[in-house]
């Protein structure tokens, strides 16, 4: 899958931004290395009456600073299509949300 070279250059994404993605239908969303992302816009995300609860399959949240242990646990808990979670380079996500990573019933593919 290929995206179109202004798109994937857009990594000032804040969590705004990402208040308005919940409520669209996106099945794949990739905002690797956009800094400006906390856990409060991660957790916004998946709140339960948002489309994008029950469609997202892919999510790509790798190289965030501030994405934590409690951004993952929002996302694994709701996202109930996910099934490719990338978190590589997430330096504070510990070992606890790994495992809970991996003992998730559907056992998401994860990129860590």
């Amino acid at each position: 899958m290929h995206s179109h070279p202004l798109v994937s250059r857009l990594n000032s994404i804040t969590d705004l931004a990402l208040l308005g993605a919940g409520d669209l239908p996106i099945m794949q969303l990739w905002i690797r290395s956009c800094e400006r992302v906390m856990e409060k816009g991660i957790k916004s995300l998946f709140h339960v009456d948002r489309k994008i609860y029950n469609t997202l399959s892919v999510l790509d949240v790798g190289y965030i600073p501030k994405i934590a242990n409690a951004a993952i646990f929002a996302i694994i808990s709701a996202a109930k299509a996910l099934t490719d979670l990338s978190i590589g380079f997430c330096d504070e996500v510990t070992h606890a949300a790994v495992q809970m990573l991996m003992e998730r019933p559907n056992h998401i593919s994860s990129q860590l």
